[in-house]
């Protein structure tokens, strides 16, 4: 499925079971596509980073 965003926004998408999590920035009227069940979205980089350190992610 391809998600286009209004706003700047973090996102994170996940299988069921967390086994395979991909996480980007996507800037305003951009899109991304992904085949993950799951798809996250964050208006704040704060809030996104907070839940990659649950998922036990740091980003580069």
């Amino acid at each position: 499925m391809r998600y286009t965003v209004e706003a700047d926004t973090w996102m994170i998408a996940l299988n069921n079971d967390a086994s395979l999590i991909y996480y980007d920035f996507i800037n305003a009227g951009n899109g991304f596509a992904n085949g993950q069940p799951i798809i996250e979205e964050y208006d704040n980089e704060a809030d996104w980073l907070e839940r990659l350190k649950e998922l036990g992610i740091t980003p580069e």
